[in-house]
């Protein structure tokens, strides 16, 4: 797999003072790793955006410094999203090392139809929705697919330890874990939400900007 790359600058803007930064059209942005001091940088934020709703948590890339011929493989560790905009107010990544091994959390995806539910009207419930592996960076699958065509009766269901892995890479869920099962046909209670207090937008983000700067 061929890692996607970013450009990103070096960024002296920190704290409250990133509010007028992102004006600019920059996302602030914080490299770490093992045996390697923390970096403040900062990247185009429409690209920044567009990679990271690309790459998620699970696929790493390179972050290409200007100017240098440094580059760094890293994975998306943390993204901060203003809570009313959901636009991206900050990113932390973390280096790693091509050739040692790395953890990490592949999101499933269940694929096909499950004859349980189809004829018999049962109920499908995800119960598992990332597994938890171990590989080199490069190997990290971008996601985990689950066949559900085989669940014909009510109650069957898929553990870990029934899938089988097509990649190099080391399981390191529960194997007892359930991932799916059809339930028995029920009906549907109507459950309320609360409604969601609304928050000011400029506090909102004075306060992610303290805390992620």
């Amino acid at each position: 797999m061929d890692a996607i790359s970013l450009d990103v600058s070096s960024r002296d803007v920190l704290r409250k003072k990133v509010k007028a930064l992102r004006r600019t059209g920059k996302v602030p942005l914080h490299l770490y790793g093992k045996g390697m001091p923390s970096q403040s940088l900062q990247a185009d934020s429409s690209t920044v955006t567009k990679i990271v709703n690309q790459v998620g948590h699970n696929i790493p890339l390179y972050l290409k410094l200007e100017n240098t011929e440094e580059q760094d493989l890293v994975f998306v560790r943390e993204v901060q999203h203003h809570p009313i905009t959901n636009r991206i107010l900050h990113v932390d990544f973390f280096r790693v090392d091509v050739l040692q091994r790395v953890k990490g959390e592949v999101p499933i995806t269940l694929l096909g139809e499950a004859p349980a539910v189809r004829i018999h009207h049962g109920i499908l419930m995800q119960t598992l929705h990332t597994l938890s592996v171990e590989c080199l960076p490069m190997e990290m699958p971008e996601r985990i697919e689950i066949d559900i065509s085989g669940l014909e009766d009510i109650d069957q269901g898929i553990r870990v330890s029934d899938y089988t892995s097509g990649f190099d890479i080391t399981i390191l869920s529960d194997s007892e874990e359930l991932i799916v099962r059809v339930g028995a046909p029920r009906v549907a209670e109507e459950v309320g939400k609360p409604e969601a207090g609304v928050t000011d937008e400029a506090e909102t983000e004075e306060a992610v900007e303290e805390a992620g700067s």
